[in-house]
């Protein structure tokens, strides 16, 4: 997926868009009529005549009258310096082409700052003032994301994904807005959208990835977040590039090829102590015992497990003798 299609994806979905005015535009979050939403979806061209694919165009009321959020986005590795230009351009297009007021808004998320991404955009002939063009700025890479992944705001928090944060905070990050999105009051659409958007920009392998699991399995141990809803996303149940377990192969697995499989073992002891008190001798024997494909699989499924009995279901499925 694009990145244009991920910011879509993400603004596009019921309530998500208004959680964003309501974290980045607050002044004008309270004069936008949020029932009355409706995305532009047909094709846009440039004067150029070149198709226009990072923007979106929200048709809406703004103070009971008709009118249109134009959403440029800015993503590219570096900074535009014809951005503000190109803004104003689709401005005065969609001016035209709907006859409505528009409220042009610039998200921006390089990693450099733009210093042509700033409102005003003005053009003066001796000192003459010809045009003056306004426009807000959402600078996400300029922003703290640990901050926002911990503000009661599930476009804020997944946003966060594509602010600045120390590399040795990133599973801090994941877990804080983990915390917030299972708290927000989102519908399991809304919830993936951010979940997914989130985990495209951040990605945990390795140590990182083990790291994050286990904060994981704390999180739902101590009924921070339910686990019915990490069950449902098998992307976020391990923080990972997909829905297979990507970190256990390139972490766990890359330890226990190198002769230290009691770790692996004792990993997953430790999850399930701590979700459900001491495994029984007998059951710790077998989970020490197990090859690195029945370790892999049983830290997949240990996300699931409600009580002991499903460890005791699960070992019995996988050994022939069952360990009481």
């Amino acid at each position: 997926m694009t990145h244009d299609a991920r910011f879509k994806s993400l603004l596009r979905t019921s309530g998500l868009l208004r959680a964003f005015f309501q974290a980045f535009l607050p002044e004008v979050h309270g004069f936008v009529d949020f029932d009355h939403i409706e995305f532009v979806d047909k094709e846009r061209f440039t004067l150029e005549s070149k198709r226009r694919t990072g923007d979106l165009l929200v048709k809406t009321k703004f103070r009971g009258e008709d009118a249109a959020f134009l959403i440029h986005l800015e993503h590219e590795a570096q900074a535009r310096p014809d951005m503000a230009l190109r803004l104003l351009q689709y401005f005065l297009l969609d001016w035209r082409d709907f006859d409505m007021p528009v409220y042009p808004v610039a998200v921006l998320s390089h990693p450099e700052p733009n210093p042509r991404s700033k409102s005003p955009l003005l053009l003066q002939i001796r000192n003459e003032e010809i045009l003056r063009f306004r426009f807000a700025v959402v600078d996400l890479g300029r922003m703290s994301a640990r901050e926002y992944a911990n503000k009661p705001n599930a476009a804020a928090a997944a946003l966060a994904s594509r602010m600045s944060v120390d590399p040795s905070e990133r599973v801090d990050l994941a877990v804080d807005f983990l915390r917030t999105t299972s708290k927000a009051n989102l519908d399991r659409k809304a919830r993936e959208a951010a979940w997914n958007f989130f985990f495209s920009y951040q990605k945990f392998k390795g140590e990182e990835g083990l790291k994050l699991q286990r904060e994981l399995s704390n999180m739902v141990g101590m009924e921070k977040i339910p686990r019915e809803i990490l069950a449902h996303n098998p992307l976020v149940r391990f923080g990972m590039e997909s829905g297979k377990s990507k970190w256990l192969s390139k972490g766990l697995n890359k330890g226990l090829r190198e002769g230290r499989q009691q770790q692996g073992a004792a990993l997953v002891l430790r999850l399930l102590t701590r979700r459900f008190g001491a495994v029984s001798p007998a059951q710790e024997k077998v989970i020490c015992k197990l090859p690195l494909a029945g370790i892999e699989s049983l830290a997949e499924a240990l996300l699931d497990f409600r009580s002991k009995t499903d460890l005791a279901r699960w070992l019995r499925r996988n050994r022939s003798a069952d360990p009481r």
